[in-house]
Protein backbone atom coordinates (compact mmCIF):
# COMPACT_ATOMS: atom_id res chain seq x y z
CA UNK A 1 0.00 0.00 0.00
CA UNK A 2 1.61 3.32 -1.07
CA UNK A 3 2.16 6.07 1.49
CA UNK A 4 1.25 9.58 0.27
CA UNK A 5 1.60 12.89 2.13
CA UNK A 6 -0.30 16.00 1.03
CA UNK A 7 0.77 19.47 2.17
CA UNK A 8 -1.33 22.62 1.85
CA UNK A 9 -4.90 23.83 1.63
CA UNK A 10 -8.04 22.56 3.36
CA UNK A 11 -11.31 24.43 2.92
CA UNK A 12 -14.97 24.12 3.77
CA UNK A 13 -17.00 24.09 0.54
CA UNK A 14 -20.63 25.22 0.42
CA UNK A 15 -21.83 23.73 -2.90
CA UNK A 16 -24.89 24.93 -4.82
CA UNK A 17 -26.27 23.18 -7.92
CA UNK A 18 -28.00 25.55 -10.38
CA UNK A 19 -29.44 25.17 -13.87
CA UNK A 20 -27.29 27.85 -15.53
CA UNK A 21 -25.05 30.76 -14.63
CA UNK A 22 -26.91 34.09 -14.95
CA UNK A 23 -25.73 36.66 -17.47
CA UNK A 24 -25.93 39.43 -14.87
CA UNK A 25 -26.12 39.64 -11.07
CA UNK A 26 -29.47 38.33 -9.84
CA UNK A 27 -31.07 35.91 -7.40
CA UNK A 28 -30.59 32.36 -8.74
CA UNK A 29 -32.37 29.32 -7.27
CA UNK A 30 -30.33 26.25 -6.40
CA UNK A 31 -31.71 22.75 -6.91
CA UNK A 32 -29.42 21.25 -4.29
CA UNK A 33 -27.05 22.31 -1.52
CA UNK A 34 -24.36 20.33 0.31
CA UNK A 35 -21.47 21.11 2.64
CA UNK A 36 -18.28 19.17 1.92
CA UNK A 37 -14.56 19.35 2.54
CA UNK A 38 -12.48 21.09 -0.12
CA UNK A 39 -9.05 22.58 -0.72
CA UNK A 40 -6.36 21.05 -2.89
CA UNK A 41 -4.39 19.14 -0.25
CA UNK A 42 -7.45 17.92 1.65
CA UNK A 43 -9.21 16.83 -1.54
CA UNK A 44 -6.12 15.03 -2.81
CA UNK A 45 -5.72 13.29 0.53
CA UNK A 46 -9.30 11.99 0.44
CA UNK A 47 -9.04 10.94 -3.21
CA UNK A 48 -5.76 9.07 -2.68
CA UNK A 49 -7.22 7.29 0.34
CA UNK A 50 -10.16 6.11 -1.77
CA UNK A 51 -7.66 4.75 -4.29
CA UNK A 52 -6.02 2.57 -1.65
CA UNK A 53 -3.15 4.70 -0.33
CA UNK A 54 -2.25 5.48 3.26
CA UNK A 55 -2.38 9.28 3.38
CA UNK A 56 -1.35 12.00 5.81
CA UNK A 57 -2.61 15.58 5.49
CA UNK A 58 -0.40 18.48 6.58
CA UNK A 59 -1.89 21.96 6.78
CA UNK A 60 -3.86 24.22 9.08
CA UNK A 61 -7.44 25.17 9.90
CA UNK A 62 -8.85 27.56 12.45
CA UNK A 63 -10.40 26.61 15.76
CA UNK A 64 -13.77 27.76 14.39
CA UNK A 65 -16.77 25.62 13.42
CA UNK A 66 -15.50 25.27 9.84
CA UNK A 67 -12.16 23.93 11.07
CA UNK A 68 -13.87 21.46 13.38
CA UNK A 69 -16.06 20.23 10.52
CA UNK A 70 -13.06 19.85 8.21
CA UNK A 71 -10.97 17.91 10.70
CA UNK A 72 -13.85 15.54 11.51
CA UNK A 73 -14.80 14.98 7.89
CA UNK A 74 -11.33 14.41 6.47
CA UNK A 75 -10.36 12.11 9.32
CA UNK A 76 -13.70 10.31 9.00
CA UNK A 77 -12.86 9.54 5.37
CA UNK A 78 -9.72 7.69 6.40
CA UNK A 79 -7.02 10.37 6.23
CA UNK A 80 -4.39 10.68 8.96
CA UNK A 81 -4.84 14.24 10.24
CA UNK A 82 -2.03 14.26 12.83
CA UNK A 83 -0.29 16.91 10.70
CA UNK A 84 -3.38 19.14 10.36
CA UNK A 85 -2.90 22.03 12.79
CA UNK A 86 -5.88 23.60 14.58
CA UNK A 87 -4.66 27.17 15.03
CA UNK A 88 -6.13 29.02 18.04
CA UNK A 89 -7.87 32.26 17.12
CA UNK A 90 -7.49 31.67 13.38
CA UNK A 91 -10.19 31.43 10.73
CA UNK A 92 -10.55 28.53 8.31
CA UNK A 93 -10.76 28.77 4.54
CA UNK A 94 -14.36 28.77 3.25
CA UNK A 95 -15.63 28.60 -0.33
CA UNK A 96 -18.95 28.94 -2.13
CA UNK A 97 -18.92 26.55 -5.10
CA UNK A 98 -21.64 27.07 -7.71
CA UNK A 99 -22.10 24.24 -10.24
CA UNK A 100 -24.26 24.44 -13.37
CA UNK A 101 -26.15 21.69 -15.19
CA UNK A 102 -23.11 21.00 -17.42
CA UNK A 103 -20.89 20.33 -14.42
CA UNK A 104 -18.91 23.57 -14.76
CA UNK A 105 -18.27 25.50 -11.57
CA UNK A 106 -17.36 28.89 -10.18
CA UNK A 107 -15.60 29.17 -6.83
CA UNK A 108 -15.67 32.13 -4.47
CA UNK A 109 -13.14 31.66 -1.67
CA UNK A 110 -12.33 33.47 1.56
CA UNK A 111 -9.02 31.88 2.48
CA UNK A 112 -8.94 32.84 6.16
CA UNK A 113 -5.68 33.17 8.08
CA UNK A 114 -5.03 29.70 9.51
CA UNK A 115 -2.22 28.87 7.07
CA UNK A 116 -0.60 32.27 7.62
CA UNK A 117 -0.68 31.78 11.40
CA UNK A 118 0.35 28.11 11.33
CA UNK A 119 3.42 26.88 13.14
CA UNK A 120 6.36 25.76 10.98
CA UNK A 121 5.76 22.37 9.44
CA UNK A 122 7.26 19.38 11.25
CA UNK A 123 8.79 17.50 8.33
CA UNK A 124 9.50 14.47 10.50
CA UNK A 125 5.89 13.50 9.80
CA UNK A 126 6.83 12.93 6.15
CA UNK A 127 9.10 10.01 7.01
CA UNK A 128 8.05 6.88 5.14
CA UNK A 129 6.31 8.74 2.31
CA UNK A 130 6.56 7.32 -1.20
CA UNK A 131 5.30 10.58 -2.73
CA UNK A 132 4.82 14.05 -1.22
CA UNK A 133 2.29 16.39 -2.85
CA UNK A 134 2.29 20.16 -2.24
CA UNK A 135 0.19 23.12 -3.35
CA UNK A 136 0.97 26.86 -3.39
CA UNK A 137 -1.55 27.88 -0.73
CA UNK A 138 0.84 27.19 2.17
CA UNK A 139 4.17 28.36 0.82
CA UNK A 140 6.09 27.84 4.06
CA UNK A 141 4.86 24.27 4.37
CA UNK A 142 5.39 23.49 0.68
CA UNK A 143 8.95 24.81 0.74
CA UNK A 144 9.81 22.84 3.88
CA UNK A 145 8.32 19.68 2.36
CA UNK A 146 10.09 20.08 -0.99
CA UNK A 147 13.46 20.72 0.62
CA UNK A 148 12.89 17.59 2.70
CA UNK A 149 12.02 15.49 -0.36
CA UNK A 150 15.16 16.66 -2.16
CA UNK A 151 17.34 15.69 0.81
CA UNK A 152 15.51 12.39 1.39
CA UNK A 153 15.28 11.36 -2.29
CA UNK A 154 11.48 11.13 -2.15
CA UNK A 155 9.37 11.88 -5.22
CA UNK A 156 7.46 15.19 -5.10
CA UNK A 157 4.46 16.51 -7.03
CA UNK A 158 3.35 20.16 -7.24
CA UNK A 159 -0.30 21.03 -7.79
CA UNK A 160 0.27 24.14 -9.93
CA UNK A 161 -3.14 25.78 -9.69
CA UNK A 162 -3.71 29.50 -10.31
CA UNK A 163 -1.35 31.38 -7.96
CA UNK A 164 1.17 34.23 -8.03
CA UNK A 165 3.84 33.63 -10.66
CA UNK A 166 6.69 33.94 -8.17
CA UNK A 167 5.20 31.24 -5.93
CA UNK A 168 4.70 28.82 -8.82
CA UNK A 169 8.20 29.40 -10.15
CA UNK A 170 9.76 28.90 -6.73
CA UNK A 171 7.94 25.64 -6.06
CA UNK A 172 8.28 24.25 -9.58
CA UNK A 173 12.05 24.59 -9.39
CA UNK A 174 12.03 22.21 -6.39
CA UNK A 175 9.34 19.68 -7.40
CA UNK A 176 10.04 16.55 -9.45
CA UNK A 177 6.64 16.76 -11.16
CA UNK A 178 4.94 20.13 -11.76
CA UNK A 179 1.31 19.50 -12.72
CA UNK A 180 -0.44 22.70 -13.78
CA UNK A 181 -4.04 23.52 -14.49
CA UNK A 182 -4.44 25.52 -17.70
CA UNK A 183 -4.88 28.74 -15.72
CA UNK A 184 -1.99 27.80 -13.45
CA UNK A 185 0.35 27.29 -16.39
CA UNK A 186 -0.71 30.65 -17.83
CA UNK A 187 0.14 32.27 -14.49
CA UNK A 188 3.48 30.44 -14.36
CA UNK A 189 4.53 31.50 -17.88
CA UNK A 190 2.21 34.27 -19.11
CA UNK A 191 1.60 34.90 -22.78
CA UNK A 192 3.50 31.95 -24.24
CA UNK A 193 2.29 28.75 -25.99
CA UNK A 194 1.81 25.60 -23.94
CA UNK A 195 4.97 23.92 -25.23
CA UNK A 196 7.10 26.93 -24.35
CA UNK A 197 5.47 27.20 -20.93
CA UNK A 198 6.14 23.53 -20.17
CA UNK A 199 9.71 23.94 -21.33
CA UNK A 200 10.06 26.91 -18.98
CA UNK A 201 9.13 24.61 -16.12
CA UNK A 202 11.78 22.12 -17.17
CA UNK A 203 14.34 24.89 -17.53
CA UNK A 204 13.49 26.08 -14.02
CA UNK A 205 14.33 22.71 -12.53
CA UNK A 206 11.32 20.38 -12.53
CA UNK A 207 11.79 16.95 -14.08
CA UNK A 208 8.33 16.54 -15.63
CA UNK A 209 6.02 19.44 -16.56
CA UNK A 210 2.33 18.63 -17.10
CA UNK A 211 -0.76 20.66 -17.98
CA UNK A 212 -4.32 19.37 -17.62
CA UNK A 213 -6.74 20.80 -20.18
CA UNK A 214 -10.07 19.37 -19.09
CA UNK A 215 -11.95 17.90 -22.07
CA UNK A 216 -8.90 18.62 -24.29
CA UNK A 217 -6.78 16.06 -22.48
CA UNK A 218 -3.31 16.26 -20.94
CA UNK A 219 0.06 17.33 -22.30
CA UNK A 220 3.43 16.79 -20.71
CA UNK A 221 7.18 16.92 -21.24
CA UNK A 222 10.02 15.22 -19.41
CA UNK A 223 13.40 16.94 -19.29
CA UNK A 224 15.26 16.22 -22.50
CA UNK A 225 12.21 14.71 -24.21
CA UNK A 226 9.45 15.72 -26.64
CA UNK A 227 5.90 16.87 -26.00
CA UNK A 228 3.46 14.04 -25.24
CA UNK A 229 -0.33 14.10 -25.04
CA UNK A 230 -3.32 11.92 -24.29
CA UNK A 231 -6.98 12.58 -25.05
CA UNK A 232 -9.51 13.08 -22.28
CA UNK A 233 -11.92 10.24 -21.58
CA UNK A 234 -15.30 11.05 -23.11
CA UNK A 235 -17.80 11.41 -20.25
CA UNK A 236 -20.90 13.51 -19.67
CA UNK A 237 -19.81 15.71 -16.78
CA UNK A 238 -22.21 16.26 -13.89
CA UNK A 239 -19.80 18.02 -11.51
CA UNK A 240 -16.21 18.98 -12.36
CA UNK A 241 -15.49 20.33 -8.87
CA UNK A 242 -12.51 18.45 -7.42
CA UNK A 243 -11.60 16.69 -10.67
CA UNK A 244 -8.17 18.30 -10.75
CA UNK A 245 -7.48 17.25 -7.16
CA UNK A 246 -8.49 13.68 -8.01
CA UNK A 247 -6.11 13.79 -11.00
CA UNK A 248 -3.20 14.81 -8.76
CA UNK A 249 -4.05 12.18 -6.17
CA UNK A 250 -4.33 9.38 -8.70
CA UNK A 251 -1.10 10.46 -10.37
CA UNK A 252 0.70 10.30 -7.01
CA UNK A 253 -0.69 6.81 -6.34
CA UNK A 254 0.36 5.59 -9.81
CA UNK A 255 3.86 7.04 -9.45
CA UNK A 256 4.23 5.53 -5.99
CA UNK A 257 3.41 2.15 -7.54
CA UNK A 258 6.07 2.59 -10.22
CA UNK A 259 3.90 3.23 -13.27
CA UNK A 260 5.60 4.95 -16.21
CA UNK A 261 4.74 8.48 -17.29
CA UNK A 262 2.04 7.68 -19.86
CA UNK A 263 0.37 4.96 -17.80
CA UNK A 264 0.40 7.14 -14.67
CA UNK A 265 -1.10 10.11 -16.49
CA UNK A 266 -3.75 7.95 -18.14
CA UNK A 267 -4.58 6.45 -14.73
CA UNK A 268 -4.97 9.97 -13.32
CA UNK A 269 -7.07 11.19 -16.27
CA UNK A 270 -9.42 8.24 -15.87
CA UNK A 271 -9.86 8.96 -12.16
CA UNK A 272 -10.67 12.61 -12.90
CA UNK A 273 -13.18 11.59 -15.56
CA UNK A 274 -14.97 9.28 -13.13
CA UNK A 275 -15.14 12.08 -10.55
CA UNK A 276 -16.92 14.28 -13.12
CA UNK A 277 -19.72 11.71 -13.40
CA UNK A 278 -21.03 12.31 -9.88
CA UNK A 279 -21.72 15.04 -7.35
CA UNK A 280 -20.78 15.06 -3.68
CA UNK A 281 -17.15 16.15 -3.67
CA UNK A 282 -14.08 13.93 -3.77
CA UNK A 283 -15.48 11.84 -0.93
CA UNK A 284 -17.78 10.46 -3.61
CA UNK A 285 -14.96 9.99 -6.10
CA UNK A 286 -13.81 6.68 -7.56
CA UNK A 287 -12.31 3.86 -5.54
CA UNK A 288 -9.57 1.63 -6.92
CA UNK A 289 -11.89 -1.13 -8.11
CA UNK A 290 -14.05 1.33 -10.06
CA UNK A 291 -10.99 2.92 -11.61
CA UNK A 292 -9.42 -0.36 -12.66
CA UNK A 293 -12.72 -1.49 -14.22
CA UNK A 294 -13.09 1.80 -16.09
CA UNK A 295 -9.54 1.58 -17.47
CA UNK A 296 -10.08 -2.02 -18.55
CA UNK A 297 -13.31 -1.07 -20.33
CA UNK A 298 -11.56 1.79 -22.11
CA UNK A 299 -8.32 0.04 -23.03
Amino acid sequence: MPRISTVGHAALDHCFDIAAFPHQPTKTPAQQYRMVSGGMAANAAIAATRLGARVGLFGAVGDDEAGQFLARRVQGLGVDCAGLQRVPGATSSISAVVIDAHGERQIFNCRGDALRKALPMDVSGLQGSDVVMVDPRWMAGALAALHWTRAAGVLSVLDGDLSPQEDLQTLSALADWSVFSESGLAAFAPGVPIVSALQAGLDAGTQVAVVTLGPRGVRWMRRGGPLHSIDAFAVKAVDTNGAGDVFHAALAVALAQGQGDRDAIRFAAAAAALKCLRTGGVGNGPDRQELDQFLAANS
